[in-house]
């Protein structure tokens, strides 16, 4: 089990990583702005601002909805995490394709696919597309985060963290480690498949209902 000190420390370790080049790029735009000497606004300067403001708001409301334990509890859809996930993929390279019916299940459940959507995003280096889909199977259902671009790949650590069996804890795997942690305390199974230039990670749980 993970100290709930060392837990919130790489969590925060995580956030702090992906928030420095939102925020670098509103620094160096307001650093552009009091530079500027006949002080007309700077087109490259609010471009900088706008785009830096734009990333951070989105990560930051993707990590309140991901890692926030006040969504811990209780039914909710897989739709519930849709918007948070758009807005987050409007920031970053690939595209997100959206291509699940409704699914029921407990609003931890969607904290996991939420969690998947940023693993996908990460294995695919050069950008590329990432699509949820969803079948029914005979008991329960299953969720698939499909991640597909040049040199799509699964990092052997990421793989590891998701099934709790990573050696070391580190900032770059708390987010898979808390994912699969998530999973197991809610009863979904995580796998993965990878193919040339392709990634799945599948959530299955007999609570999924669509």
């Amino acid at each position: 089990m993970i100290e709930n000190t060392k837990l919130t420390a790489l969590v925060t370790s995580r956030i702090c990583h992906d928030m420095v080049e939102p925020m670098s790029a509103i620094i160096q735009g307001l650093e552009m702005i009091k530079s500027d000497a006949d002080g007309k606004p700077d087109p490259d300067a609010l471009s900088l601002l706008d785009n830096g403001v734009g990333k951070a708001w989105a990560k930051l409301e993707f990590f309140r909805f991901a890692m926030g334990g006040a969504l811990a509890e209780g039914d909710s859809e897989l739709e519930e995490g849709r918007a948070v996930a758009n807005k987050l993929f409007g920031v970053l390279k690939p595209e997100l394709v959206w291509s699940a019916p409704a699914v029921a299940m407990p609003r931890p459940a969607v904290r996991v696919i939420v969690n998947l959507l940023l693993i996908a995003n990460e294995c695919l280096p050069r950008g590329g597309t990432v699509e949820i889909s969803a079948e029914k199977l005979p008991e329960g259902g299953e969720v698939i985060v499909t991640a597909k671009g040049p040199r799509a790949k699964l990092r052997e650590a990421t793989g590891l963290a998701l099934k709790g069996e990573g050696e070391e804890l580190t900032g770059h795997t708390i987010q898979p480690t808390l994912t699969g942690l998530l999973a197991r305390q809610g009863g979904v199974e995580i796998s993965a498949k990878e193919s040339e230039e392709c990634v799945q990670l599948i959530a299955r749980s007999a609570a999924f209902k669509l």
